[in-house]
Formats: structure tokens, C-alpha cells, sequence
């Protein structure tokens, strides 16, 4: 009895010590709440580490030393919260010159490439914006599309048709109601293969040009005074995940290749 009684002493005592280092040395987990939305495979409530990019999000604060909650929202009120501090931040957004005013913007989280969707049957090639003259073009609402359609679009080159979702331009495509349909070619490959038959999927392909390279990165609100000291952690870890192959590890369990810059 007066063993047990020692050693549960020992490590109560073990316990307390622990705790304090603990403290002191700043090791404490802290939750950094991050706005999150629909982009499968990258982003998505419903995928292996809410996606991908949210998996490289997570380990980066984990590595920092921060834990990561993640609310999923429609972007722009995912954007506003994130904003407007109510949620430390948001994953992963394109940077712009007002979101660096409103926003710590990380190092680059994960690469994408868009690229221009079409109709199998459809002889349809592509190098400058001039190329695209007469095609109609769908878009999605509330999507940044880039240069190449802004320039198209301003010279009034081509017609454009925007609808609430990327299954309805897919929809549109495969009916041949528009003829060319920019989307991220592995989100796109995804929403074809989940919610479109194999005869369907059959009558579409995708030019190789990109229509944009992106860098997509997470964004902390400089509302929240701790998101300074978090976003350096999170580029340091970030660095280092990327130096070690862990990045690139991620990426090819999960999509089968690395996309690059």
C-alpha cells in the first residue's frame, strides 16, 4: 500500500513538472481556427484530411507547434469571417493586393494549373488569347479566372456564360451548348469522374495549355494579434516540409503526382 501510494506521488509529481516545462517552454498546443470550403480534392469536409492542401495546413501548424480547427463555409462568407477576425483565417486563396492588406499571406501551400475543357469531337487548339476569338466560354460564378479570360473578355474576343456551379458547365459542355470550359485540370478530372457517367466523361477532354498557373496560399486575418508570430511559424514549417519531401510525399499519396509552379 505504501508503494502504491508512492508511486502515485511520483507521478502526480511527474505530471506537475511536465505541465510547467511545458508552459515555460511555450510547447503548449494553441487552435487556430481556419475557414474552409468545397474544392475536391484540395479542400473539402468530406475528404482524407478535409483535402489536400488542408493536410499540408495542418501538418505545417502542427510542426509549429498549433492545432487547427477548420470550419467549411461558402467562399465569400468564408472570406468575409476570416476578414473580419471572427476566424483566425482561411485556406487557400490566390493573393491579391487587397487581401495582402487585409491578410498575413503565406508562402505558397500548393500549385495548381487550369486549363481549358472541351469537347472531344471539337478540333480546338490554342497558344495566345487571340486564338480563343468566337468560342464560347463558361465560368463559373464568383471564380477568378486571370488574365487570359479578363483579356478576352475586355476585347469582347469571345462569349462568356456564367452559371452557379462547375457541374452545370460540364453539363453545358457535354451538350454543346458552350465550347470551352476553364478549370482546374484535377478538380475538373474529379467532378467528371464522381458525377458524370463513363459515356459522358468519354465526350470531354482538356488542352494542355494552361489557361493559368497558381499559387494558392493560406491566408490570417491581421485582425487577430497573434496571427503575425503564427504566420511566421507556419512559413518556417512550411520551408521545412518542402526541404524534407514531406510536401511532395503528401501530394504524390494523394493526387499521383507533384503539381509545379
Amino acid at each position: 500500500m505504501q508503494r502504491l501510494k508512492g508511486l502515485a506521488i511520483a507521478v502526480l509529481l511527474a505530471v506537475s513538472i511536465s505541465a510547467t516545462a511545458q508552459e515555460e517552454s511555450g510547447q503548449e498546443l494553441t487552435t487556430v481556427r481556419i475557414t474552409n470550403g468545397e474544392w475536391p480534392p484540395y479542400l473539402g469536409r468530406d475528404e482524407p484530411g478535409y483535402g489536400v492542401a488542408s493536410r499540408i495546413v495542418t501538418r505545417a501548424f502542427e510542426r509549429a507547434g498549433y492545432e487547427v480547427e477548420y470550419g467549411f463555409f461558402p467562399w465569400s462568407r468564408s472570406l468575409y469571417l476570416a476578414r473580419q477576425g471572427k476566424w483566425d483565417g482561411a485556406a487557400v486563396w490566390l493573393p491579391s493586393e487587397q487581401r495582402f492588406r487585409d491578410f498575413y499571406v503565406s508562402e505558397p501551400v500548393i500549385f495548381t494549373e487550369y486549363v481549358f475543357f472541351h469537347r472531344r469531337d471539337m478540333n480546338f487548339d490554342w497558344d495566345m488569347p487571340a486564338d480563343l476569338s468566337d468560342y464560347r466560354i463558361g465560368l463559373t460564378q464568383d471564380y477568378d479566372y486571370g488574365k487570359v479570360i479578363e483579356t478576352v473578355v475586355d476585347l469582347e474576343l469571345v462569349r462568356t456564360e456564367t452559371v452557379s456551379s462547375d457541374r452545370l458547365n460540364f453539363e453545358k459542355l457535354i451538350a454543346g451548348r458552350i465550347d470551352l470550359f476553364p478549370m482546374d485540370r484535377i478538380v475538373g478530372q474529379r467532378i467528371l469522374e464522381e458525377q458524370f457517367s463513363r459515356k459522358e466523361r468519354k465526350k470531354i477532354t482538356w488542352h494542355p495549355h494552361p489557361v493559368r498557373l497558381d499559387r494558392l496560399r493560406l491566408l490570417l486575418s491581421r485582425e487577430v494579434p497573434e496571427n503575425a508570430e503564427r504566420m511566421e511559424a507556419f512559413n518556417e514549417a512550411l520551408r521545412e516540409m518542402r526541404k524534407n519531401g514531406e510536401i511532395e510525399e503528401i501530394l504524390v499519396r494523394e493526387l499521383g503526382r507533384v503539381p509545379t509552379p
